[in-house]
């Protein structure tokens, strides 16, 4: 039998076995099936003598060794479990969110309307489409300065989520062992419960062999200390459900910051890059177009400017022909001066001769006059 009936009170009990030193540090994220595990502490430590070690710490005469029995083992728990919340930095988680949102910020200046065609500009492509390329490229370089500088703060990132699952595999095993132990002071109570009470009833069976009535006081402190044990395994059994809970916890952010790693990689690692060698890509080939529309545009400017000279030429070589296939004066020129000359003349000559005829008829009327004025006046004739 485990159970101490003789020992008076004594200090408070210490964990059996006490605490094994964590592991160093573990890479791979193995997975852990809790319940198998205990079904299996089950089988190998009920009455084992391991237990038994453990039963004897408890003192039926002494309530305070059942008070706190397996109190070291649960604080322990409690311990880690406060160790896994702690955890959590969130001085890194800001710092991490922080780097998110700047690169969200950043990829949110990617605008890949700026790439694509824009077939109205390159009527001008000598003015302000040229300072709009440049802007575009001087935009898109300092953006890619500023992912190089994430790209490095995630990679840092990434190292310390690593060093996290280092933490946190040290912290499972830790608790694991803390649990171990738990289920090994639950098994403990449990058979301390079942020998208290076969020891209770065979006080029992002697009190009535015995008519012995004292020992009804003894039968009442260890009924008292029965209760209290239950109740104590009881609390053991509350702390077990706690581990059950936070052990596969600490698996869950191991696998949650694997799958992290995983990410970083594939898109931060991997997608940036891509990203910024496909960003490099399209300016270069943005460029390369509007030098080509470039030397188009020009082409076509030269192209419309020969043909115009050529019509120039020819519409000016058909003038010169023309005007030197002719006389300087033309016969209809000549042909009209002639017949204003001649029309001179003969009005010339009509005005002349309507002169003379007006001249012999005013020398009439004159002489009409004259001999009309002799007669009035009695003028002697000239003879």
């Amino acid at each position: 039998m485990g159970l101490d009936f003789t020992k008076t009170a004594t200090g408070n009990p210490t964990m059996a076995g006490g605490t094994p030193e964590p592991k160093n540090e573990i890479e791979v994220v193995e997975s852990y099936d809790i319940v198998a595990d205990r079904e299996q502490m089950n089988s190998t430590l009920v009455n084992s003598p391991e237990v038994d070690a453990i039963v004897s710490t408890i003192e039926v005469n002494n309530l305070e060794t059942i008070v706190t029995f397996g109190a070291e083992v649960a604080e322990e728990i409690s311990k880690a479990s406060d160790i896994v919340l702690n955890s959590m930095n969130m001085s890194q988680l800001d710092d991490s969110s922080e780097m998110l949102n700047t690169l969200a910020k950043i990829m949110d200046k990617f605008d890949v309307e700026e790439l694509k065609e824009n077939p109205g500009l390159f009527g001008k492509l000598f003015g302000n489409l040229r300072k709009q390329l440049d802007k575009i490229l001087a935009k898109y370089h300092t953006m890619g300065d500023e992912v190089d500088k994430i790209y490095v703060q995630l990679k840092q990132y990434e190292s310390e989520i690593k060093q996290s699952n280092r933490k946190l595999e040290q912290m499972f095993e830790a608790n694991v062992n803390y649990y171990h132990e738990l289920v090994k002071y639950i098994l403990a109570g449990e058979q301390g419960r079942r020998e208290l009470e076969a020891y209770i009833a065979q006080r029992q069976q002697n009190m009535e062999t015995t008519g012995d009535s004292s020992i009804q006081f003894e039968i009442t402190s260890l009924n008292q200390a029965l209760m209290m044990l239950e109740q104590r395994t009881q609390d053991l059994r509350t702390a077990e459900s706690v581990a059950m809970q936070s052990i596969p916890m600490i698996k869950t952010m191991e696998f949650t910051n694997m799958n992290l790693v995983r990410k970083i990689n594939s898109a931060f690692i991997i997608t940036l890059p891509v990203f910024k060698q496909a960003l490099a890509q399209a300016l270069m080939l943005k460029r390369q177009k509007v030098q080509a529309d470039a030397m188009s545009a020009l082409d076509e400017k030269t192209n419309e400017m020969l043909i115009k000279n050529a019509r120039n030429t020819v519409e000016q070589s058909k003038a010169t022909a023309r005007m030197a296939s002719g006389s300087s004066i033309k016969i209809e020129t000549l042909e009209t001066t002639w017949k204003t000359i001649v029309n001179g003349i003969d009005e010339t000559k009509q005005i002349q001769e309507n002169a003379r005829k007006q001249r012999v008829e005013d020398q009439k009327r004159l002489e009409t006059i004259k001999q009309e004025f002799s007669k009035m006046y009695h003028m002697p004739d000239k003879k």
